[in-house]
Order: structure tokens, then C-alpha cells, then sequence
């Protein structure tokens, strides 16, 4: 009748405790939960004798002060030891007091909190061109991509496999050195004394001993960096917007400051200049344009494969790329 009596007070007990524990949880941020043990000891009984019945050596946290605990020999537990223990603890008046600081629940998460969480692939400053043209520019890009495919794409595995690798980027550098006075006009625009200067050092040297530029011997052997500098990057200095982005025949992706830009260049590229005629200044430029691309046809392969919409992924990759070198 008393194991009765004590297992229907472990579970009024155990009630209260998930009571007070949800009622905390739910409406308050502070827990405090009051509890103190006084035990009514019978004077036949020693409160040890249940206790007693292994000779281990630990602290009792429940030994009041001046209490000793008998460790001289082990003691089984009798069957009326056991009927003490359980009177003792039935009797007794039990509260405890616990306490435990929690944060409110509308502290754990603010506003302010969110502006912490950066997306570490993400980009500082995104960029998006405005493209109010698409239609027409999507279907430029398919003209574009069309003619890639069916004549330009062919041409150039041919030029690639036919013409050796260093002999390419020879004529690659010819054509870079022969666009210094674009260059140099746009890095002095911009106020950029570097590279101004270093756009006439590597003229200079590449001119005399890499043999009209065939050979960036400015990079090689002085370590003069290459400099890529165009009008539209100056136009973008001084803040003009870039515009729309509009897809242009053969030339593909642009904009509208980059088509004043390339206008522009126009009078200060060689070709326009030195050229016989309309016919040489397109050859040339056809021939550039061919030599350049055989260094990247794979990667246009595998940006194929690798984009759901290329369209899109060409205009974000050009919009970028713009961007970066008019912050370099």
C-alpha cells in the first residue's frame, strides 16, 4: 500500500516538473522552480541504513553538516530498511529552487541578425544589365550563334590545327602592340599615370627587341605587365551608364556606351590608318578575330554543355567583365 502511495506522488511530481517546464518554454524567459528537502528522520531508524550496502568512497550530496557516513563494512539492504526508506521519503516536505536565465524569444533572432548572413559564393556587387531589347537580341544571338557553328567554328579548328600554337600567339601579340595608341589615349583619359607609362615602356621594348611585337619581351624580361584599356572603360570612369545590352552581328555581345567606345577606337586603331583599303583593314581584323578565337574554342564547347541558357550566361559573363575592367 505505501509503494502505492509513493509511485502516485513520483507521478504528481513528475506532472508539476512538465507543467512548470512547458509553462516556462512558452510564455517566459526566466525559470525559477523552488524546492527544499527536510527530512523527518524516526530515532530507531539510522537515515544511513539504507544507504549503507556498498563500500564505495563518494560524497553524499544529501549528508547535511556534521552527519558521518559508517564505511567499516558493506550492509545489504533488508526488507525493512527498505520500508523505512520509503516512509522517509513519503513524509518528507521536498522543494527546490532552480533557476535558469534564458534569452526572450524574440531576442534570439532580429532584423539585424539577418544582415550578417552573406552568401560566401555570392557576388559583392552583382551585376545586371537592363535588356529591353531581348527579343531582338535573342534572335541576333541565334544569327550569331548560327554562323559560329556553320562556318566560323570550322574555320578556326582548321586555322588552329593547321598553324602552331607559338606562331598564334605571335600574331596575338602583333595585334596587341599595334593597339598601344588606344590604349595609351584611354589610360591618359582616365588619369592612370601607371599604366600610361607603362603602355609606352612595353611599346618601346616590344617594337626593338620583340621584333614589331611578335615577342612581349616587356613582360618577360622586364616585367611590364600588358594593359587593356578601351573608350568605353574611360566613358565608365567618369560614370556614364553602360546602357542597354545589345547583341551586334558578328561582333556579338555589347552595349550601348561599348558601341560609342568602339566608334571611337575606330580612328585610333592602325588599320584605319595604315590600311590600303576597306578590303585589307576587314582582313586583318577577320584575321584577328579567327586567331583569337582558337585559343577559346573548347571553352565555348564547355559553356555550351554547361549552361541551361546560354543566351543569359553570355550577357551576365559580358556585363562582369566590363564591369571589373572599368574597376581595375
Amino acid at each position: 500500500m505505501r509503494i502505492k502511495t509513493y509511485c502516485k506522488l513520483l507521478v504528481v511530481l513528475g506532472c508539476l516538473f512538465l507543467c512548470f517546464g512547458f509553462v516556462s518554454l512558452v510564455g517566459a524567459s526566466d525559470l525559477t522552480i523552488e524546492m527544499e528537502q527536510v527530512v523527518q528522520v524516526s530515532p530507531t531508524s539510522s537515515p544511513q541504513s539504507f544507504l549503507d550496502w556498498r563500500d564505495i568512497d563518494w560524497k553524499d550530496p544529501f549528508l547535511r553538516h556534521g552527519q558521518v557516513k559508517d564505511h567499516a563494512s558493506p550492509k545489504v539492504p533488508t526488507n525493512s530498511d527498505v520500508s523505512v526508506a520509503i516512509d522517509q521519503v513519503a513524509q518528507s516536505d521536498s522543494r527546490m529552487k532552480l533557476e535558469l536565465k534564458m534569452p526572450s524569444s524574440t531576442s534570439i533572432i532580429t532584423p539585424d541578425s539577418f544582415e550578417d548572413l552573406e552568401d560566401p559564393f555570392g557576388s559583392k556587387s552583382p551585376i545586371e544589365m537592363s535588356d529591353p531589347f531581348e527579343d531582338y537580341n535573342r534572335f541576333m544571338f541565334d544569327f550569331n550563334e548560327g554562323f559560329y557553328d556553320n562556318l566560323m567554328e570550322p574555320v578556326v579548328l582548321e586555322y588552329r590545327d593547321f598553324v602552331n600554337e607559338d606562331i598564334r600567339i605571335g600574331i596575338a601579340n602583333i595585334f596587341d602592340n599595334a593597339m598601344a595608341p588606344l590604349k595609351l589615349v584611354s589610360s591618359f583619359l582616365q588619369g592612370d599615370i601607371d599604366k600610361t607609362g607603362r603602355v609606352i615602356g612595353r611599346t618601346i621594348i616590344n617594337t626593338t627587341l620583340g621584333l614589331g611585337g611578335m615577342f612581349d619581351v616587356a613582360d618577360k624580361g622586364f616585367g611590364i605587365k600588358d594593359v587593356n584599356e578601351d573608350l568605353d572603360q574611360v566613358m565608365g570612369t567618369y560614370g556614364i551608364p553602360t546602357g542597354p545590352y545589345i547583341v551586334l552581328p558578328f561582333f556579338g555581345p555589347s552595349s550601348v556606351r561599348n558601341i560609342f567606345g568602339r566608334a571611337g577606337g575606330i580612328f585610333l586603331s592602325p588599320t584605319y590608318h595604315f590600311a590600303p583599303g576597306v578590303e585589307v583593314g576587314g582582313a586583318m581584323t577577320v584575321t584577328d578575330q579567327i586567331n583569337d578565337t582558337s585559343f577559346i574554342v573548347e571553352d565555348i564547347e564547355q559553356m555550351e554543355v554547361s549552361t541551361i541558357d546560354k543566351y543569359e550566361s553570355v550577357r551576365d559573363f559580358y556585363g562582369q567583365y566590363r564591369e571589373g575592367l572599368v574597376n581595375e
